[in-house]
């Protein structure tokens, strides 16, 4: 599976798929200009759901209203410049007021340990990152806590 195909597929399951039930998926934006970085994709929501007048007057008084995003970079692989990206994203999220993120590295091919073990022991509270394989279909993520949840929404390889 090609990176772009799979960024079309991940874009679908956020929009339109399983990802509406963690939150509403409603803007993407592809080759995105955020600091110094151009991320293949960008897509942004709000957790709180869309529904009948029922639900949406119980979520609107229930839930709050946070806004969240899931990007994707394919273009370092070895995570040479993770602590830059990783820092534009918290800033981004600071400046924004965005309550969260996901960062999604897709890649052709496996990563290296040295990647790996990167990102699973980040344990940053506000970003979740996970590395996926495209040709073995191997999902790694980090250890916190939206790490932890991005495997169910990510895996669209079919």
């Amino acid at each position: 599976m090609k990176v772009n195909e799979y960024l079309v597929k991940l874009e679908d399951s956020l929009m339109v798929g399983s990802g509406r039930w963690l939150a509403d998926f409603n803007e993407s934006f592809w080759e995105y200009q955020l600091g110094d970085f151009v991320f293949d994709m960008f897509v942004t929501a709000k957790v709180r759901p869309k529904g009948f007048f029922l639900s949406r007057v119980a979520s609107w008084l229930l839930m709050p209203n946070y806004y969240v995003v899931c990007l994707a970079y394919s273009k370092d692989h070895e995570l040479r410049q993770l602590h830059d990206l990783l820092t534009t994203i918290s800033r981004f999220l600071k400046d924004q007021e965005y309550a969260w993120a996901w960062l999604v590295i897709p890649h052709e091919g496996s990563f290296s340990s040295k990647a790996r073990l990167m990102v699973e022991r980040s344990d940053s509270r506000e970003i979740g990152i996970a590395l996926v394989d495209l040709s073995s279909q191997e999902i790694v993520h980090a250890s916190s806590y939206w790490g932890q949840r991005m495997p169910r929404f990510i895996r669209c390889f079919k």
